[in-house]
């Protein structure tokens, strides 16, 4: 399953714009040479990177450099995809001070009774990205190599 993609086809299969890679790209994020990875990657950074907990104040104008959690929440994606356990219903949790994986009903209940408990989580549903990752990536169109005109030797 292994693609060499384009910061473009990343962000396109990602469903952000090309933006959103660059901020990544300079975050450390994804790096060259892109691959399926990223792509989940992207869509996770995107989503914590704009997550500000209750009580927390961040002024949206001002760069912000990762924290921990965004971290973490990010590389817990990006290995979720080569993961065999992995499944459609994979979910990742992302809280502000940790994050979970939890792939079947039995783990994410025990995520949601254990560990949530009243606590603010946001739930990413990394295994259906994944899983729609092969046809998101299908559906890119390739780029169409330019013609150059020849040129004339004297």
């Amino acid at each position: 399953m292994t693609r060499a993609l384009s910061a473009h086809a990343v962000a396109i299969a990602a469903g952000v714009s090309q933006t959103w890679a660059w901020k990544a790209r300079d975050s450390g994020i994804i790096l060259a040479p892109h691959s399926e990875d990223d792509v989940i990657a992207l869509r996770v950074y995107v989503c914590v990177s704009q997550l500000a907990w209750p009580g927390e104040r961040r002024a949206r104008s001002e760069k912000h450099e990762l924290q921990l959690w965004q971290t973490l929440a990010v590389n817990a994606a990006r290995d979720a995809v080569s993961d065999r356990t992995t499944t459609q219903d994979t979910v990742l949790w992302v809280m502000p001070d940790a994050v979970r994986v939890a792939t079947t009903a039995g783990e994410r209940a025990a995520v949601e009774l254990d560990t949530l408990g009243g606590r603010t989580a946001m739930r990413i549903p990394i295994g259906k990205w994944i899983a729609e990752l092969e046809d998101t990536l299908d559906g890119i169109p390739t780029p169409r190599l330019r013609r150059t005109p020849a040129r004339a030797v004297h």
